[in-house]
């Protein structure tokens, strides 16, 4: 499923006082997560050491204290790319079948090979410095335990479809996304696969999706990061909070919730999103909703506080949607469910505190 965020989608909570590694603890599902731990802190020399550390079995704090550029470190490749059917400044699709005009492309083979992250590992940027250029981090076969930190991911293949994902999660678990900044990915700013992604936290971070390359000729990135989520597993459980985020200039949908989902969303702030919530998500899901006073005190019983409401500035329809099952649901993991903020103080909130250089 598609969707589009223009020209800034942040998700955000509260800033925490800054320290010389790792800042704070991790809030929410992600709670216990410590990545390298107390390892002394250590500033690569150059992309293979860098590489060579993120992927090894030590416990490591890397500082990333720099522009890391991996864009062209595993060279190119040239080839036949299928042309989008809108113009201008359409995105071309690395694929291989085409129902439009085939034309040559030739696109960076790092941003489609991800480094795959050990566990235990903390990445943490300093400053505004820490950058990860024409490459993503994946963390797949059971790595755990892994904190990414104040760190800016960017420019992997933004001219086509399929052109690299900044971060894949696909059989993880305890992990902490936090103050990092998403701009100029080919694909999904963060995306998760068939396998678990178990007690994860992605908290002020800034999904910067304005681009020269769209798939909808619109400007707008057309996949991000969650909150398109479902699955058809039977023994799969997926539970969402989706707390305080602030979605502004969106042209598409902000929130696509499909099947075997428990999702609670409040104070989240809409400000010119054309649809907040896709019709399906309604039906398909065990969803809650705050729009009410009446949906926000709705939240006690199960939860033991009332829940914030959603507001809309400009925006389209977001309904009421209060499943009980899905409260009863949540109920085991309200331990795990972050506090709120007003939501009228959110977009001021985030974009004071969402991504890198703001810790």
């Amino acid at each position: 499923m598609h969707f589009s965020i223009s020209p800034l989608l942040l998700v955000g909570l509260a800033a925490r006082t800054a320290l010389a590694q790792v800042q704070g603890t991790a809030p929410g599902f992600a709670a216990g997560t410590t990545g390298g731990g107390n390892a002394s802190p250590q500033t690569p020399s150059s992309l293979e050491e860098l590489e060579s550390w993120l992927t090894d079995s030590t416990p490591r704090v890397i500082m990333i204290s720099q522009t890391w550029d991996f864009t062209n470190s595993e060279g190119s490749t040239s080839t036949q790319c299928c042309t989008n059917t809108c113009q201008p400044n359409g995105q071309y699709w690395i694929m291989d079948t085409c129902d439009a005009a085939w034309v040559s492309c030739t696109y960076t083979n790092a941003a489609k090979n991800p480094i795959q992250v050990a566990s235990n590992k903390s990445i943490v940027g300093s400053g505004s410095s820490g950058v990860i250029k024409g490459r993503g981090l994946r963390l797949i076969n059971g790595a755990s335990n892994v904190i990414i930190q104040n760190i800016h991911i960017t420019e992997l293949n933004p001219q086509y479809v399929w052109g690299g994902d900044a971060i894949t999660l696909d059989g993880t678990d305890k992990v902490w996304i936090d103050h990092c900044k998403f701009s100029l990915i080919g694909r999904q700013m963060i995306v998760s696969g068939w396998g678990a992604a178990g007690h994860v936290t992605i908290s002020n971070n800034d999904f910067d999706g304005a681009t020269s390359w769209s798939a909808s000729c619109n400007g707008e990135h057309y996949w991000a990061a969650p909150p398109h989520m479902g699955t058809d597993q039977n023994s799969a459980e997926i539970i969402f909070h989706g707390v305080n985020n602030y979605f502004k200039d969106i042209g598409g949908h902000a929130f696509d919730i499909d099947v075997g989902t428990t999702v609670l969303l409040e104070g989240n702030y809409f400000d010119a999103v054309s649809t907040p919530i896709t019709t399906d998500s309604l039906t398909k899901s065990n969803l809650y909703s705050v729009v009410t006073v009446d949906d926000a005190s709705g939240c006690t019983g199960s939860l033991g506080y009332i829940c914030e409401w959603n507001r809309l500035a400009g925006s389209g329809s977001f309904p009421s949607s209060t499943s009980l099952t899905a409260l009863s649901n949540l109920a085991p993991y309200k331990s795990s469910l972050v506090g709120h903020i007003g939501v009228a103080d959110v977009p001021t909130s985030v974009l004071a505190n969402a991504g890198i250089g703001k810790i």
